[in-house]
């Protein structure tokens, strides 16, 4: 009897961690982990997040929060453009700017806007928020298993705290 109930109690445990290890796999998300901090065209960024949107066809969701962009990075295709669905979620205004294909969006805190972008040839292209780029707010839409920086920097006409 003290054998069976030492079988069962190991099964028991085997069953737990196997669920536990199934629990924690993917769930058809492609986003990486937050933490940790990345550099995107020689600034430092708190990284939340990379996500490959590689074929999207539909809206990329991208959160504006206060000082971060999540996801912080974006893998796609070379010139593949995609819409961002932008929602501010932080308690000032924020842009999402990328000077070089004409793009900056404010959104106000709580409000929502959207945005076509296109994703490099090849490398990495910069996108910040104007209003906080000094504070860490950049993000960069990045070509798929490159990890090759773009020459483009972004380039923003203010540098005021809403």
């Amino acid at each position: 009897m003290r054998l069976l109930r030492g079988v069962l109690a190991t099964a028991a445990v085997v069953v737990f961690v196997l669920a536990v290890a199934a629990c924690g796999g993917s769930n058809g998300d492609e986003s990486s982990e937050e933490g940790g901090s990345t550099t995107i065209a020689g600034m430092s960024a708190e990284l939340h997040g990379t996500k490959d949107v590689s074929g999207e066809t539909g809206k990329v969701e991208v959160e504006l929060d206060d000082d971060y962009f999540e996801p912080t990075i974006l893998e796609g295709e070379p010139g593949q453009t995609v819409t961002l669905e932008l929602m501010n979620e932080g308690n000032s205004a924020h842009t999402l700017t990328i000077s070089d294909q004409g793009v900056d969006q404010e959104v106000q805190p709580g409000d929502e806007a959207e945005v076509d972008v296109t994703f490099p040839e090849s490398g990495q292209l910069a996108f910040v928020c104007k209003f906080h780029e000094s504070n860490g707010m950049v993000g960069a839409l990045e070509v798929s298993g490159s990890s090759t920086p773009s020459t483009t920097t972004p380039t923003t006409t203010s540098s005021s705290d809403y």
